[in-house]
């Protein structure tokens, strides 16, 4: 896969402990192809990426949309999906020999780290979403994922197209777009335009995804699940 306009500029910084290099790309362009060598892992700084695989047909499967403060492509080897740009983007790139080596100061460990936490974080919000089995429930979940990740604003800008949301969810464009209506139908959401949706009804919503409200706000003291932070634990010791 080519990039679909022209290459991101460059700007070298320092983002907190880490040495990071800025990149911005245009709407639509590739930031890594699935298969090349995963040598650098990113922040959104601004801007959504999408995560998808490509199957032998040419089926599209899309993995994980990343926001401002979201980690993707901390992946081992060879990155397992290719990332794109759904609108501008700015990104913060890190490359992995900067946290691997042996003489990596502590402070710069410490920043990787959470980062990473980050990284999980961003997948179990997936997982949650991927769990339901209805166009309802996984609509219903996805929304209220991303009012989550819009620190609770019910005004929620959905920059993705329907192609992507039904790519994502594993269901048509036309079973999304009627989803969409029913949902409004209904009035738990209202609908703004392509990019834009109102949730009226938080409660209706959760009950739809078959979650309590507070489960979906994260816990002040910890941004990631604690079974998540297990696991982690469990590689640091190994």
């Amino acid at each position: 896969m080519q990039s679909l306009l022209t290459a991101p500029t460059m700007m070298e910084g320092l983002h907190s402990n880490l040495r990071s290099t800025t990149l911005r790309f245009r709407a639509g362009q590739l930031i890594f192809d699935e298969g090349q060598k995963a040598t650098r892992w990113y922040e959104v700084v601004q801007g959504t990426v999408r995560t998808c695989r490509f199957h032998m047909d040419g089926h599209r499967h899309l993995t994980g949309f990343f926001f401002s403060g979201d980690v993707f492509g901390a992946d081992h080897g060879t990155y397992g999906t290719a990332a794109e740009a759904v609108t501008d983007v700015v990104v913060r790139c890190y490359r992995v020999g900067d946290i691997t080596d042996d003489s990596t100061p502590k402070p710069q460990l410490d920043e990787a780290v959470s980062i990473l936490f980050r990284a999980m974080s961003t997948a179990q919000r997936y997982l949650f979403i991927i769990g339901h089995r209805t166009a309802t429930e996984k609509l219903a979940a996805f929304l209220l994922c991303l009012k989550q990740q819009a620190n609770d604003d019910p005004n929620i800008f959905v920059p993705m197209s329907r192609s992507d949301i039904a790519d994502f969810l594993g269901l048509t464009v036309h079973t999304v777009s009627r989803t969409f209506t029913d949902l409004a139908r209904r009035g738990l959401i209202e609908v703004n335009g392509r990019d834009s949706v109102l949730i009226i009804n938080n409660a209706g919503l959760c009950r739809l995804a078959g979650e309590y409200q507070d489960s979906l706000t994260a816990d002040p003291e910890s941004d990631i699940h604690p079974a998540a932070e297990l696991c982690l634990g469990e590689l640091s010791a190994a």
